[in-house]
């Protein structure tokens, strides 16, 4: 079981498993007519955390619905191409079966993207009860380009972190730095500590998995599990995994098993240079 808290009654409400227990995501999607700011894929991934952990860790079943701007349809099938869903699939993000309006959701405009909620439909099952329907606030994720002497660069784009040598999943690991519902604000500095720990943590990874498999650190995993549950909260996470990186009494074939469960959630591609040269 799982607690988030729902934007619009300010409860905190648990979501746990059940035969037949589905959820059904809608996210808001940047306008399709362009490449995306980075902030503005913000919503599509808190809600692939979201997905993450029902799937893995709650055996859930879940639905993933775009909310398109100006699509004005519902239940339609996602466009697969386009440059919010490239950028999407960029940040690992699995794509949604569907799209859906909006409007028919909460009787109102979808609004800015990137700033805006998540709405998490619960069906309980066939044998029990009717539909809830709880929202979740995502905060607004902006970029400050501090050399340029600007307080905020709203053209900001994954391409430009590609460009300048960074992973794009480094923006992946910033967010996730940021509580989902609190404005994160992203810098250059910002963005390349995430792709210095990023790479950091590919290249540990690949050195443990040369060491003898051991069971992963329970207590860890425990903290880490109990962030995701906890209204998920991706730094707290985050801060478990530092930990025990630079804890010298864990071994490493059981900082490699831990690392690689959490990376389920995390999606970032930790296990990327196992088998590869060790660079110099």
């Amino acid at each position: 079981m799982f607690r988030i808290y729902d934007t619009r009654t300010g409860q905190v409400v648990h979501i746990g498993p059940g035969p037949g227990r589905l959820l059904r995501l809608y996210a808001p999607c940047p306008a399709p007519d362009r490449p995306p700011r980075v902030g503005e894929l913000r919503s599509l991934l808190v809600a692939d955390l979201i997905r993450r952990n029902a799937e893995h860790r709650h055996g859930l079943t879940v639905v993933a619905s775009l909310i398109v701007p100006g699509s004005g349809t519902e239940g339609g099938t996602p466009a697969s191409g386009g440059a919010p869903y490239a950028d999407a699939m960029a940040l690992n993000i699995r794509p949604a079966e569907q799209t859906a309006d909006f409007s028919e959701l909460t009787g109102t405009d979808a609004g800015e993207a990137g700033s805006g909620e998540i709405i998490i439909e619960a069906e309980p099952g066939p044998a029990a009860g009717a539909t809830v329907r709880h929202s979740v606030r995502v905060g607004p994720a902006t970029f400050e380009d501090r050399d340029a002497g600007a307080r905020e660069a709203p053209e900001v784009r994954l391409a430009a972190l590609a460009q300048s040598g960074l992973d794009p999943l480094a923006a992946r690991l910033a967010l996730m730095s940021f509580r989902h519902a609190e404005r994160a604000v992203l810098t250059w500095d910002v963005l390349a500590d995430a792709d210095r720990a990023l790479r950091r943590w590919r290249g540990l990874v690949a050195e443990w998995a040369e060491s003898s498999s051991r069971p992963m650190c329970a207590e860890v995993s425990a903290q880490v599990a109990a962030a995701f549950d906890g209204d998920l909260d991706t730094p707290t996470a985050l801060r478990a995994l530092r930990g025990l990186e630079q804890d010298p009494e864990i071994p490493a074939g059981s900082k490699f098993e831990s690392f690689l469960h959490a990376d389920q959630l995390l999606a970032l591609d930790l296990p990327r240079e196992i088998g590869r040269p060790r660079r110099g």
